[in-house]
C-alpha cells in the first residue's frame, strides 16, 4: 500500500528518478491468454486527473456502472433507462444482454438491439464460435510508436508530422478506424505512414462516446481489418471506444478480430489490454482490468503514462501481467493542453513524453504508444486532437 502511495501521491507532477530500479525482464516466449479478468486494488488517493482513460476523454454518455457478478446477473429493470414499462424493450434487453457481457454497451449501442439484422449476425457469430488460438508473433524490439492517424485527412498536415515524428526517432504509428471509412482510403493511408518511414499499425476504435456503435456490422469490421492487416506491423484490441473502460469484450468478439487479421497477415502483432482504473464492473471502483488473448505478441498499460508514475508500476499494479509491456504514454498530466492546461509549449510538453518513455524503457518496457495530443481528441478544445492528419504542433 505504502509502494502504491509513493506512486500517486508524490507531490505535485513532477518528473520522478529511478536510477536505482532495476530492469525488469520481458523475454518474448509463449503467452498464455488472460482472460478478461478485474483485480481489485485498496482504495488510493489519486489526483482527479487520473480519471481519464486511454489518454482520452470522460465518455460523454457515461452510463452508471452496472456491476456484473457473472454472467446470470441480472440487472433490475427499473434502473435500466427506457425500458422500465415497456415490456417488449424489457424482454429484448433480456435477450441481447444473455448474449454480450458488456450490458452497459448494450443499453447505449443502437445497433445491439434484439432483433436487428446486426445483432442477429453477432449473435450467431457468437453461438457459432470456437476458441480461436492464433501462433506467436513477437513486437518488434524497439517498438516507438506515435497515435494516432485517421481519416479524414490534411495532407499537408499529416505528411508534415510523419515526417516531424520519423526524424524524432519513432518507428510505428498507429491508425485507428470507426468502421465508417472507405477501405480504399484507409490503406493509401496506411501505405503513406509505411513510405514515411513508419510501420503501420491499426486498431478498432471510434469517439469515447458510449453511443459510438461497436456492434457495427461484422462482415464490415471483418472487411476493414483485412484491407489493413496485409499493409500492417500489429494490431491493439482496445483504443477509445474499445478500450476496457468502455468496452468488455467477449472471447467471441475477440476471437473474431484476431482471427480476421491474422487470415490476411499470419505475421501480424497482436496486443491486449490492460487497464486501471474504473469500467462497467468495478462499481465505481478503481481495478487493474485486462484481457489479452492466447499468445498475444504483447499488452498495453493504459491510464498510467503519466509524469508521477515511476516504473515500480510495472511489478505493483501490472504485476499479473505476463505478456510483453507496452506503455501507453501520455503526458505530464491528462488534458495538459486543454482542461489542465500547464501552460508549456508542445516541444516542451513532448520532452515530458520522451522523458516518461526513456525511463521505462530503461526498466524493461518491451514498447511505448504516445499520444500526439493530450488526450483529450477536440473534446474541450476542436483545435486540439491527437490526429495527425488534422492537427499540428502547437
Amino acid at each position: 500500500m505504502r509502494k502504491l502511495l509513493l506512486i500517486f501521491c508524490l507531490a505535485g507532477f513532477a518528473l520522478l528518478a529511478d536510477d536505482d530500479l532495476p530492469p525488469v525482464a520481458t523475454a518474448a516466449v509463449r503467452i498464455a491468454a488472460v482472460p478478461l479478468a478485474t483485480v481489485p486494488l485498496p482504495e488510493i488517493a489519486v489526483p482527479g486527473a487520473m480519471l481519464a482513460d486511454c489518454g482520452v476523454a470522460t465518455p460523454k454518455s457515461d452510463l452508471s456502472d452496472q456491476s456484473d457478478k457473472g454472467r446470470t446477473a441480472k440487472v433490475p429493470l427499473a434502473t435500466v433507462p427506457g425500458v422500465a414499462g415497456n415490456l417488449a424493450a424489457a424482454r429484448a434487453f433480456r435477450e441481447t444482454a444473455a448474449v454480450f457481457r458488456d450490458r452497459r454497451s448494450v443499453l447505449a449501442d443502437p445497433a445491439a438491439v434484439a432483433g436487428s439484422p446486426i445483432y442477429q449476425a453477432w449473435a450467431k457469430i457468437y453461438a457459432d464460435h470456437h476458441d480461436y488460438t492464433p501462433a506467436y508473433v513477437p513486437l518488434p524490439p524497439g517498438l516507438r510508436m506515435i497515435a494516432e492517424v485517421r481519416l479524414p485527412v490534411r495532407q499537408e498536415i499529416l505528411r508534415d508530422n510523419l515526417a516531424f515524428y520519423a526524424k524524432r526517432g519513432y518507428n510505428a504509428v498507429l491508425l485507428t478506424f470507426d468502421g465508417s471509412e472507405n477501405p480504399g482510403e484507409l490503406s493509401a493511408l496506411a501505405r503513406e505512414c509505411r513510405a514515411a518511414g513508419l510501420a503501420p499499425w491499426f486498431a478498432f476504435g471510434g469517439r469515447e462516446d458510449l453511443k459510438q456503435s461497436v456492434f457495427i456490422a461484422p462482415a464490415t469490421l471483418r472487411r476493414l481489418i483485412g484491407e489493413l492487416a496485409p499493409l500492417s506491423d500489429g494490431m491493439l484490441l482496445g483504443w477509445r471506444r474499445t478500450c476496457l473502460h468502455l468496452f468488455l469484450p467477449d472471447r467471441a468478439f475477440q476471437d473474431y478480430v484476431v482471427k480476421a487479421a491474422r487470415e490476411k497477415n499470419p505475421k501480424i502483432c497482436i496486443v491486449g489490454e490492460s487497464y486501471w482504473g474504473k469500467t462497467a464492473e468495478t462499481s465505481g471502483r478503481f481495478a487493474v482490468t485486462t484481457s489479452v488473448p492466447d499468445n498475444a505478441s504483447g499488452c498495453l498499460l493504459v491510464n498510467v503514462g503519466y509524469s508521477m508514475a515511476t516504473p515500480e508500476i510495472l511489478k505493483i499494479v501490472f504485476g499479473a501481467v505476463k505478456a510483453p509491456k507496452i506503455l501507453l504514454v501520455i503526458g505530464e498530466r491528462p488534458y495538459y493542453q486543454t482542461r489542465a492546461a500547464n501552460g508549456r509549449t508542445f516541444d516542451e510538453n513532448l520532452k515530458i513524453k520522451e522523458t516518461i518513455e526513456n525511463r521505462f524503457r530503461s526498466a524493461g518496457m518491451a514498447g511505448t504508444v504516445t499520444l500526439h495530443g493530450d488526450g483529450s481528441d477536440g473534446l474541450f478544445d476542436p483545435n486540439f486532437t491527437d490526429n495527425l492528419a488534422q492537427s499540428g504542433r502547437k
